[in-house]
């Protein structure tokens, strides 16, 4: 597959994300400074880190997007919404939370009471702020499954969906981002699209730009729908930088 350089300047449709590794302050200052540097939309970081990194992005453009990981589906309702009014308390522009794959194998067509209580809390939590989950799209075995759960989550006041944590499954394809975009794209629902050069060949997604005028055309581009997240270490790859 072709290989696709960072040539473009327009890194605000870049999410650089740091992943749950632990980080320490130089790290994470890296992070920081490699985003506001570079001018790209927003980083991802694990919710214990918000309170530090949003002191660092104060005065940048450089939207916060707090990481909440449910995968093992081991939070209750009411500690999820503790979890997410904490970190928009605390600077986070966006909400970003990992679902279990428990979750895709509910019947769309009759949602069980606590996976609807559980999406209204997340919502009901996040205020004014922006809300994005990662549905895992490697655990998603049918085409037709993609078109269920975007469709499904639509339904609810959730701002981008992302295609992938990049943790506990290989990280999203082409072919997964056109899965669910056929759908999004009918919807109001922004997409965050995971792509993990090592799983998936030589293709390094680097030029945002480039790549979302391809698939998702200026106008939805715009209006700011679609994001591609991009390991710190790959994006400073891309930049011809070391990732030391």
């Amino acid at each position: 597959m072709q290989e696709i350089f960072l040539s473009s300047q327009l890194f605000s449709f870049i999410n650089l994300y740091s992943s749950l590794k632990e980080f320490d302050d130089f790290s994470l200052i890296k992070l920081c400074k490699t985003a506001v540097d570079n001018q790209v939309g927003s980083i991802s970081v694990e919710e214990k880190y918000v309170e530090n990194v949003w002191k660092w992005l104060e005065l940048s453009d450089v939207k916060l997007s707090a990481v909440i990981n449910n995968f093992n589906d081991n939070l209750s309702v009411d500690l999820l919404f503790k979890k997410i009014k904490n970190v928009v308390s605390k600077g986070a522009d966006i909400v970003e939370v990992f679902l279990s794959p428990l979750f895709f194998d509910i019947d769309f067509n009759n949602t069980p009471a606590s996976v609807d209580e559980y999406l209204l809390a997340m919502v009901e939590a996040k205020g004014v702020k922006k809300l994005k989950v990662s549905i895992e799209s490697a655990f998603l075995k049918y085409p037709s499954k993609f078109k269920e759960v975007v469709s499904f989550l639509s339904k609810y006041d959730i701002d981008f969906i992302k295609t992938s944590s990049g943790l506990y499954s290989s990280a999203s394809t082409i072919n997964h981002l056109n899965a669910i975009l056929e759908e999004a794209l009918s919807t109001d629902i922004g997409i965050d699209f995971l792509y993990d050069r090592n799983s998936t060949g030589k293709f390094i997604v680097d030029d945002a730009y480039r790549l979302s005028s391809l698939l998702l055309g200026q106008e939805v581009v715009r209006k700011g729908r679609f994001f591609i997240s991009c390991f710190l270490s790959d994006f400073l790859l891309s930049l011809g930088k070391s990732t030391c």
